[in-house]
């Protein structure tokens, strides 16, 4: 199976010196879904920028959907085909209406009105939206303008979903729409969040970030249970989560 990512030895510095990127290496492959974890500030937003060209990084390579990023003329290109959620939503957020930010990526790709407008419409009504489409999406509450968000990159029907913290603000019912969305998508996800819940639900594959570097990555029901590992890093495992993807104990109160 080939790869969406590929990652080689990866480094990168911000003006200020810190370094953020420490010779990061890590393969991606069609239709895998991967979890990133760690404390704050071990570089997975970082990391997840330079998958979209939005970031440069000062030595290494790296690879989306078979193409090179250090060649310019490849960004564009990556940029069709892979969606990208920040984690702070509102500089994602720019659109003068949660229709247009939810229609912006179609657009742009060329789609016809019928297909554009249907494509709204659905996503819209998958994140309970209809109400608030002609709304300003700076108006919105914190849970709605997640939800534009990722209705606008889920929208543009991409090979590569990459995702950071994508549950923050989102009440319990668009925070189970939003996991049992995922785990039924048929594409490569990367997805960056604190919520190991959500990462044991969606992932089968798990990396655990510390200061830039990849210090581990193992199966996710391995690893979010994995208490010695996690505490090390200043985390806590997720409590009765089983491989087969039962969970058992006191995370079964949060599905039913």
């Amino acid at each position: 199976m080939s790869c969406v990512i590929r990652a080689r030895q990866v480094s990168f510095r911000y003006q200020n010196g810190d370094l953020a990127l420490s010779d990061l290496s890590l393969s991606v492959h069609q239709q895998e879904k991967v979890g990133v974890i760690g404390p704050s500030g071990a570089g997975k937003t970082t990391f997840f920028w330079h998958l979209n060209g939005l970031l440069k990084p000062h030595s290494g390579c790296i690879e989306v959907l078979d193409r090179p990023l250090a060649e310019h003329k490849n960004i564009n290109e990556v940029r069709r085909h892979v969606a990208l959620t920040f984690q702070q939503v509102n500089d994602q957020l720019f659109c003068s209406s949660v229709w247009d930010e939810i229609s912006f990526g179609p657009r742009n790709l060329g789609w016809q009105k019928q297909r554009i407008q249907e494509t709204v419409e659905r996503w819209l009504a998958y994140f309970d939206l209809n109400e608030v489409s002609r709304r300003p999406p700076h108006h919105l509450s914190g849970g709605q303008k997640r939800s534009v968000a990722l209705a606008a990159a889920m929208a543009m029907e991409p090979q590569l979903l990459i995702l950071d913290e994508p549950a923050n603000d989102l009440d319990h019912r668009n925070r189970r729409r939003l996991i049992t969305y995922l785990k039924g998508l048929p594409i490569a996800i990367m997805v960056a969040s604190h919520d190991l819940y959500l990462i044991s639900e969606v992932t089968q594959r798990c990396v655990l970030m510390d200061k830039g570097r990849i210090v581990a990555d193992r199966s996710t029901g391995e690893l979010v249970s994995d208490e010695a590992t996690l505490q090390q890093y200043g985390m806590e495992a997720l409590r009765g989560w089983k491989s087969q993807g039962v969970v058992t104990g006191s995370i079964s109160k949060e599905t039913n």
